[in-house]
């Protein structure tokens, strides 16, 4: 049975699942973002989270957040929107852009949990009510973490729009995974996808091309990525594969939900971030890209990962 502990987090309220017999389980902190610390099966970790408060009060690398209402840059922070110009705070010093929203700054609040033999869930939930001036779209955010016995986990997301008009929306998740101590040991195949060209503050220049690399199982090395990445077809899911000494851990989405997705080895190369993402780099002023949100409509997508020995 899936047993629940609640305990204090700096600040904040760190909610963690734990399976005695199989030794599965992860831990996550609503109120600051609904960021996910920690994430195990059989007792092998599988995140790079947050280890203390003051790191996750900090955000840096932004482990785990959830990217929203844009993931990824927006260029220079500015954005139009039905004809009114908007500005967000420039928050990626290097690049002077914007970056991932605002949501993982928020808190959330839980609103069930599920505990059974064989798997634990939890759901928490975002009211923002459009008070900011750069974003003064009203929306709600629902986000349901789940663990399964059989070396699955679940991040299932439902984000509603609450205004009168269409809404720029896009959503990413920014999980950090290690297998091993440094990203370079690790295998990865990715699927077949075109790579987002950027220019040298990471803005897509409108040009595509085919990837090459990591069409089959190949070791990182020492190469570094900061890439974003637009699967090739419109439909079905795709998977990303990370393999370190018989350790696999896939990530799956569903194309039509998780067109995209980016691959990011920090300098420390103590992990490698895989990151679903909605729409491109920039969206909210590459419109054909996808991030319109319809009054009233939900927008709903799953990312799934599977381990095993």
């Amino acid at each position: 049975m899936y047993e629940l502990n609640i305990s204090t987090f700096g600040q904040h309220t760190r909610y963690s699942f734990h399976h005695p017999t199989s030794n599965n389980g992860f831990s996550l902190v609503p109120a600051a973002g609904a960021n996910l610390l920690d994430l195990f099966f059989n007792g092998n970790h599988l995140l790079d989270g947050y280890q203390t408060p003051e790191e996750l009060d900090a955000g840096k690398w932004g482990k785990s957040a959830l990217l929203c209402p844009f993931p990824n840059r927006l260029d220079a922070g500015k954005y139009t929107w039905m004809g009114k110009s908007y500005q967000f705070p420039l928050n990626s010093e290097a690049t002077g852009n914007a970056i991932h929203g605002f949501v993982r700054g928020q808190v959330f609040e839980p609103t069930y949990i599920f505990l059974s033999a064989h798997m634990a869930r939890i759901g928490c939930v975002y009211h923002y009510p459009g008070d900011l001036a750069y974003y003064p779209f009203p929306f709600s955010m629902e986000v349901i973490f789940a663990i399964h016995n059989s070396g699955k986990f679940e991040l299932h997301v439902s984000i509603q729009n609450l205004h009168d008009t269409a809404i720029p929306m896009g959503f990413g998740w920014h999980p950090y995974f290690k297998l091993a101590a440094h990203a370079d040991v690790h295998q990865m195949k990715l699927p077949a996808s075109e790579k987002i060209i950027v220019n040298e503050r990471m803005i897509p220049t409108g040009q595509r091309e085919k990837m090459a690399d990591f069409q089959k199982l190949t070791p990182i090395n020492k190469q570094a990525l900061d890439t974003c990445f637009a699967y090739k077809n419109s439909q079905g899911r795709y998977r990303i594969i990370l393999k370190n000494e018989g350790k696999t851990l896939q990530i799956n989405a569903q194309a039509a939900t998780f067109p995209f997705f980016q691959v990011f080895t920090p300098p420390h190369r103590e992990s490698i971030a895989l990151e679903p993402m909605s729409c491109n780099v920039d969206a909210f002023n590459n419109q054909a890209d996808g991030c319109s949100l319809a009054p009233g409509e939900t927008w709903k997508g799953v990312v799934r990962m599977a381990y095993k020995i």
